[in-house]
């Protein structure tokens, strides 16, 4: 039995080690995965970093050249419409003055090195130019169509850039008119060509593109990209570039940008698809992108630094890393199997040795009571725990039944078998009845008695050991006594705790309806303390009120008696007129009145999308009156269109407070400055709505207690102290806060910020 323990003992740790390293391997191979591809990640950021660094230098190193290339033809034009043979070319049109400007240019052309120098009539009609003996020769041919002429024949110095119609090159044009008497008589036109500057960045390790203010390319080191777009053209947009003949009549392709990602601020990531020329297949090219604008000419450049060897950096990086790390795990795995081998087979011998001595020990010590059975089921051998529970020695029973030591009191198996019917345990017949049924275990409760002295309840498993040799059993005997005993203390318990969660129950449930209704008197406390700083602010307001409905009732009564005199006299115009001003003071009177009605009624906070400018209006509509009474100056900012999460009317009462409070602190203060300004500005998320005074401010004491209930620092009887914490409340409700403090040039600010309404919110009220 013991050698057969060992034995499931070491297949159950091989089969657990087993599980456990193919787990680690896993765990390895994602982890050599991850720090591989992360590390390539980071290798490659910080190379494209280098790279655009280099880059950048390059750029502005293009640029320049390219700016101060062809900058230093812009003034030629203006030097031609100067020559006095240019203008008596053009003005007397001489055989023999036009032969020698054509030589003239030829040779200004040949000493400054540019394309082409030529001279159009206020036609449009080339009458010299520096290529007149070549077959390509400008003379005679008429250019009125290109922007650069119409510019200059309208007195401006024109810039234009296309495809020469006649030389079949691309150029810049730069042009200024011919003047004789402030007249314009002709126009000198310099052509400058690119090619010679592509030729000289043909061999760099990059490419570049320069792209006119349409976003086609008009030069580059590729001549495949020429005349192509990186973005998209509208078809008014490709028209009007089909007018002008900028391009002739090459087609306006999209260039092949297959994947586009920001670097940084500055460069991108871009992938164009290419015919490779040795085998004609389509190939994927990546390039870091940089451009910059070109202000001279109204063009950008833009330099494309190839990424092709960093990526293959990164490839070849990541194999080595990977094919180490892996040649490395595996010489260590090979190691460490080796080792746990060597070990747990030195650890099976001396298990082998020392198992007799070990199970014996652990038999004798034991508190659990052991007892073997022979094949016959009779008692063989016992350990001193067993002589413990009964409290004598049991050297008698050696070669007795089982049945002698144990009487059950229940006849139950673990897993479950028939009942026997006798009192009595059979062993036997027990085992045989569990062995068909699969089971080698058998546990039952019962006692053990023993002579006259009290038996003891005991849990009791019998097993059967595999020996080599013969057939044996095993029985376990485990003092339940103690474990009876706690049982009845947690039956007892359990009562004892179901009858107080029943009591603590019925007393939560009282004090949660006391709860809610103490709940429910306090919103409606709340509606009313709100409804009262309402009534507080129109009972300030109240002469003010009176004082604008007595005059248009003065002024109703004035026109009716007028009115009826016009009727008697049978003077209908001037009667009429007078109903209509009435009728306009009573529209007056009717929006006053409704004002303040709303602003008085009750209700809860709705919320919904409201105009932080309406809101403000309607708050200076029941102010209004206060204001003109003290003579207070309100600045009030242009609408801003913004819209807020709130209640209008609630809203109202909050600026009606602030606005109340402000003419108040103007008041008490006596100064002889009375202005309050209101500001509305917002961001993405957030409205604020800004309320400043010109009054001697708040006092320390009052910004520490400001939205505290009933506390004010007015005289007395001339406030509740609730306007400030109701208006606090109003504003939390709708999301907000309200804030307060002092101006650095006298006076104080209150400050509502509200959330933003976005167009995407879906409000529930």
């Amino acid at each position: 039995m013991n050698v057969w323990k060992a034995n499931v003992g070491f297949k159950m740790k091989w089969s657990v080690a087993s599980k456990y390293l193919v787990w680690l391997w896993i765990v390895a191979l994602a982890l050599v995965a991850l720090v591989s591809w992360k590390g390539g990640e980071a290798v490659k950021t910080g190379q494209i970093k280098k790279l655009r660094i280099e880059s950048s230098l390059q750029l502005n190193q293009l640029a320049s050249v390219l700016e101060s290339a062809i900058a230093k033809y812009q003034h030629m034009p203006t030097l031609l419409a100067a020559n006095d043979r240019v203008k008596k070319a053009l003005q007397d049109g001489f055989e023999a003055d036009i032969s020698h400007l054509n030589r003239e240019l030829e040779q200004i052309n040949r000493i400054t090195e540019a394309s082409d120098s030529y001279i159009l009539n206020a036609d449009g009609l080339t009458i010299a130019a520096s290529n007149y003996q070549k077959d390509t020769s400008f003379v005679g041919r008429n250019f009125s169509f290109r922007p650069y002429f119409q510019d200059a024949m309208q007195g401006k110095a024109g810039r234009y850039y296309a495809l020469g119609t006649t030389s079949n090159r691309r150029g810049y044009y730069f042009s200024y008119p011919v003047y004789v008497d402030e007249s314009i008589v002709g126009v000198a036109v310099v052509k400058v060509d690119l090619t010679q500057f592509e030729k000289r960045f043909a061999n760099q390790s990059y490419e570049f593109l320069l792209l006119d203010p349409d976003g086609v390319v008009f030069s580059g080191s590729r001549s495949a990209w020429l005349y192509r777009v990186l973005g998209e053209l509208s078809y008014e947009e490709l028209q009007r570039i089909a007018d002008s003949q900028r391009y002739r009549d090459q087609p306006i392709e999209k260039l092949a940008i297959v994947y586009q990602k920001p670097f940084d601020e500055v460069s991108q990531i871009v992938d164009f698809l290419e015919t490779n020329t040795v085998n004609g297949e389509l190939e994927r090219r990546s390039f870091l992108k940089m451009s910059r604008p070109i202000r001279l000419l109204g063009f950008t450049i833009s330099i494309l630094a190839p990424l092709k060897n960093i990526n293959e950096e990164i490839a070849l990086w990541r194999a080595i890393f990977a094919g180490g790390v892996t040649i490395t795990g595996l010489l260590f795995g090979l190691a460490m199997l080796r080792t746990r081998m060597l070990r747990e087979r030195s650890d099976a011998n001396e298990m082998t040795r020392h198992n007799q001595a070990y199970i014996r020990e652990v038999i004798q010590n034991t508190q659990a009571g052991l007892v073997t059975l022979d094949e016959f089921y009779k008692i063989e051998s016992f350990n001193p725990a067993v002589e413990k529970l009964v409290g004598q020695p049991l050297a008698p029973l050696v070669g007795q039944p089982l049945n002698v030591l144990f009487q059950s009191v229940e006849q139950k198996l673990r897993p479950s078998v028939e009942q026997d019917a006798s009192y009595r345990i059979d062993p036997e017949n027990v085992l045989d009845s569990a062995g068909d049924l699969g089971v080698k275990v058998l546990t039952r409760e019962g006692r053990l008695c023993y002579s006259n002295q009290s038996s003891v309840p005991v849990e009791m498993t019998l097993c059967e050991m595999q020996l080599p040799n013969r057939r044996s059993y095993l029985v376990t005997f485990h003092d339940m006594t103690e474990r009876k005993r706690y049982e009845q203390e947690i039956t007892q318990a359990r009562k004892e705790l179901e009858e107080r969660v029943r009591e603590r129950t019925f007393e939560l449930e009282g004090a949660n309806t006391r709860l809610r209704q103490e709940i429910t008197e306090h919103k409606g406390t709340q509606r009313e303390l709100i409804q009262t700083a309402k009534l507080a602010v129109l009972g300030q307001l109240s002469a003010g009120l009176n004082h604008e409905l007595n005059q248009p009732l003065t002024a109703i009564r004035a026109f009716a008696g007028n009115g009826l005199k016009f009727l008697d006299r049978k003077q209908y115009e001037q009667a009429h007129a007078n109903l209509q001003h009435i009728s306009q003071l009573g529209h007056h009177m009717g929006d006053i009145i409704a004002r303040f009605k709303v602003f008085a009624r009750k209700g809860d906070v709705h919320q919904g999308p409201i105009a932080v400018q309406t809101a403000i209006m309607g708050a200076l509509k029941i102010m209004e009156t206060r204001y003109k009474e003290v003579g207070i100056e309100l600045l009030v900012t242009e609408d801003q269109d913004l819209i807020v999460n709130g209640d209008m009317v609630f809203l109202e009462q909050v600026l009606v407070n602030l606005l109340a409070n402000a003419a108040d602190a103007i008041v008490e203060s006596n100064m002889d400055s009375k202005r309050v300004v209101v500001e509305q500005t917002g961001t993405e998320t957030q409205v604020m709505i800004r309320i400043q005074d010109s009054g001697n401010g708040l006092g320390e004491e009052a910004i520490k207690h400001l939205f505290e209930p009933f506390f004010t620092s007015k005289p007395s009887g001339l406030g509740l102290g609730l306007g400030l914490s109701i208006s606090q409340r109003i504003i939390d409700a709708m999301g907000g806060q309200i804030r307060a403090h002092n101006l650095t040039n006298g006076g104080a600010e209150f400050c509502v910020t509200l959330p933003r309404f976005q167009s995407s919110l879906l409000t529930i009220t």
